[in-house]
C-alpha cells in the first residue's frame, strides 16, 4: 500500500486485548471515544460522569515500539503542530459501532486499522486464519478537557500494588447486595474496599496491606464497579497500582497486554446534603 496516501496505520497482534479496551467503555455507557495518533504513540482518553459528581477518566497510552506495525504521516495530520507541540491526528468513533465490529476478534486474532487520505472512514482488517475487512465511520471530534491537575502531586511510587485477578474477583463480589456506591480507602501502604447501601451501611469489605492510621477515601458509583471488575481481561496475571494523597481523588494503573498502559482516575466531587 502506498504510504504517501496513508494518514495512519497500526497493527496489533493481540487484537483480543485491544478489544477489551472498548468493552470497558461499553460498560461505562460511554457513547464516543477519541483516539489520538501521534508520531511517538497513540492515546485514548475518555470518561463518564459530569462536574460535581462521581466520575471516571480513562487514559490509555499505546507504545508504538511495542506493536507490530505503526505508521503516522505528520504532513496529513488534522491538528497541525506549533513550535512547542507536534502535529497529530484525532479520530472520534462511536462505541457501539466499535463494539459491534470488534466482537469478531478472537483470542488469537490480530487487528489492523488504517485511514487513507480524503477518506471519511477508517478501514479495519481482522486477521486470523483468514482476513475479514470492515470500516468505522470517523465522526466529528468534540473536544473535552479533563482536568487532572489534582493528581499532579502524587508520588511516583504507589501506595500499594494488588494482583489484578484478585482485585477483579473482589470487585465482582462487591456487586452483590445492591450497593449504592463503592468506597476505596487508601492508606500509606494499604487499601480497604467497601460496598455500602444508600444508608451508608456496610455490605462487604476487603482489605490489603497495613490499614492503620491516616487514609484517603474516594467513592465510585456502581456502574464504575461493574466496569472495573473486568479490567483483568486487559492484563492477564498483571497488577494494579493504587495512588492517593487526598480525599476524593484516586489513581489506578495497570498494563495492557504487552503494548500499553492504562491510567484510571476516580474523582468524587458529588455534593452531599
Amino acid at each position: 500500500m502506498d504510504k504517501d496516501n496513508l494518514i495512519y496505520s497500526l497493527e496489533i497482534t493481540n487484537g483480543y486485548i485491544f478489544r477489551q479496551i472498548f468493552e470497558l467503555y461499553v460498560r461505562l455507557v460511554i457513547q464516543t471515544v477519541p483516539i489520538f495518533f501521534k508520531e511517538d504513540g497513540i492515546t485514548i482518553r475518555t470518561g463518564s460522569g459530569s462536574k460535581n459528581s462521581r466520575r471516571i477518566i480513562s487514559n490509555i497510552e499505546i507504545a508504538t515500539d511495542d506493536i507490530i506495525e505503526y505508521y503516522f504521516n505528520e504532513d496529513l495530520a488534522n491538528i497541525k503542530g506549533t513550535e512547542e507541540t507536534s502535529s497529530f491526528t484525532v479520530e472520534q468513533f462511536n462505541i457501539k459501532e466499535i463494539g459491534d465490529n470488534f466482537k469478531s476478534i478472537t483470542k488469537t486474532g490480530a487487528i489492523r486499522i488504517y485511514k487513507k487520505k480524503d477518506s471519511k472512514h477508517a478501514n479495519v482488517e481482522f486477521k486470523n486464519l483468514t482476513t475479514d475487512t470492515s470500516w468505522l465511520e470517523c465522526i466529528k471530534f468534540q473536544s473535552i478537557e479533563y482536568d487532572l491537575s489534582s493528581f499532579d502531586s502524587l508520588d511516583e511510587s504507589p501506595n500499594i500494588k494488588i494482583e489484578i485477578n484478585q482485585f477483579c474477583s473482589v470487585m465482582k463480589s462487591m456487586t452483590r447486595g445492591k450497593p449504592e456506591y463503592i468506597s476505596f480507602k487508601v492508606f500509606a501502604n494499604g487499601l480497604i474496599i467497601e460496598s455500602r447501601n444508600s444508608n451508608g451501611d456496610l455490605i462487604k469489605k476487603s482489605e490489603w496491606g497495613s490499614t492503620e492510621g491516616k487514609f484517603f477515601e474516594t467513592r465510585a458509583n456502581e456502574n464504575v464497579n461493574k466496569a472495573l471488575c473486568k479490567i483483568n481481561n486487559m492484563s492477564v496475571n498483571g497488577i494494579v497500582k493504587f495512588y492517593s494523597n487526598q480525599h476524593k481523588y484516586l489513581k489506578m494503573s495497570h498494563k495492557i497486554g504487552d503494548f500499553g498502559e492504562h491510567n484510571i482516575y476516580l474523582i468524587d466531587e458529588i455534593i452531599e446534603d
